[in-house]
């Protein structure tokens, strides 16, 4: 019985070690109302985004987004909040999460 009890204490303090801090998901959701995070509907003066901009124009999202409107069409504008592509505008207008 003790051997099994020993055996079992020296699995249990293998197993207990490592890192037990969580981890960010990589593919986590933005927070609510913030650039990228989902949205209801594209309307330039949307309540559900802190930006009031949701759009439909934002390629591969897979719905709505929160955005802002930006000027440099199709390239880098500074304006812009760091996206999966930089700060990056697309062609209609939209900063890309």
């Amino acid at each position: 019985m003790r051997r099994f009890l020993l055996g079992l204490s020296f699995i249990l303090a293998a197993c207990s070690g490592g890192n037990s801090s969580p981890t960010p998901d990589a593919g986590a959701e933005p927070a609510p109302r913030t650039f990228g995070a989902r949205c209801v509907k594209p309307d330039n003066m949307a309540t559900d985004c802190d930006s009031h901009v949701c759009t439909d124009t934002i390629d591969n999202a897979g719905g709505y987004v929160c955005s802002q409107q930006c000027t440099v069409l199709q390239g880098t504008d500074p304006s812009c909040p760091d996206g999966s592509k930089g700060r990056y505008c697309n062609k209609k207008g939209y900063c890309k999460p």
